[in-house]
């Protein structure tokens, strides 16, 4: 993996979380033999949009393999709060500070309280919008999450990051269309980061769009070569469309990255298979 504040320490970024949220379907198309070996190895290996699930830029030191959710941010300074006779800045920033360290606690039912409060006071607010969204959709409220980040989207239609949470959300509820829209618009403000890259890819594939996905993995490992797990989700999605010998290619270097994976037993057996037919 690349090192912690490479690629995505741009300043436009919000810090970055971690989760390992593994759940994953396969598009059909591939035999049964494959598409149960496959479901075992996207179950068990491949992130998911869960485990990629916003980019960010000020990353921790250290992380775990796979980037995911985006922390809220700090709230701008007081002086930066426009002035308005119906609000209050020192209480909006409490709300905030509050809804954040809330967030960080994992207590999201008390972020998004907090967060309301922030937004009641200061209702125009693209942050306040966008952390409230991501409490909701912690709390599995996509649709109101949905309808946050809409909002901050519309406030600042040139910031990635709510681009890339919209996507996400989208991507919950099966929206696969106007998910992958909102992941192109956060690739295009932003083409540097490798999770934008690999949500991308995978919300093409999880629409069935295999041919498309590939070029996007492809992008994605270009940006983050030493993620062992962009070759496997590229040669599944490589093998849906037939190209095996570019699939079999794909998973080699996997393996040959990641030769302890607790699938690898089950994917040597399938190379093993492939190279029979």
């Amino acid at each position: 993996m690349p090192a912690a504040d490479a690629p995505v320490a741009v300043p436009m970024w919000q810090s970055l979380g971690l989760s390992r949220v593994r759940k994953l379907m396969l598009a059909g198309g591939t035999a049964v033999a494959v598409m149960t070996l496959v479901a075992i190895i996207w179950s068990t290996a491949t992130p998911t949009m869960d485990e990629i699930a916003r980019p960010a830029g000020a990353a921790p030191a250290t992380r775990p393999a796979v980037p995911a959710a985006a922390e809220p941010p700090e709230p701008a300074p007081q002086t930066a709060v426009p002035a308005s006779p119906s609000f209050a800045p020192a209480s909006a920033i409490d709300s905030f500070r509050l809804g954040n360290a809330a967030f960080a606690a994992g207590n999201f039912a008390a972020a998004r309280a907090s967060y309301e409060q922030a937004v009641a006071q200061r209702p125009d607010d693209p942050e306040a919008l966008n952390n409230l969204g991501l409490a909701l959709e912690r709390l599995g409220e996509k649709a109101e999450a949905v309808t946050r980040f809409e909002r901050a989207v519309g406030l600042v239609p040139d910031k990635a990051a709510y681009h890339f949470n919209l996507g996400h959300a989208l991507g919950d509820l099966g929206q696969w269309d106007r998910s992958i829209a909102e992941y192109r618009d956060a690739a295009r403000l932003f083409p540097n980061d490798y999770p934008t890259q690999y949500n991308l890819a995978m919300a093409l594939h999880k629409r069935g769009d295999d041919q498309a996905a590939i070029p996007e993995f492809q992008k994605a490992i270009a940006l983050a070569p030493g993620e062992p797990s962009f070759h496997l989700s590229l040669g599944i999605s490589l093998e849906q469309v037939g190209r095996v010998t570019d699939a079999v290619r794909e998973y080699r270097t996997y393996l040959a990255m990641a030769p302890a994976a607790p699938e690898a037993a089950q994917l040597t057996a399938h190379l093993d298979a492939v190279a029979t037919r």
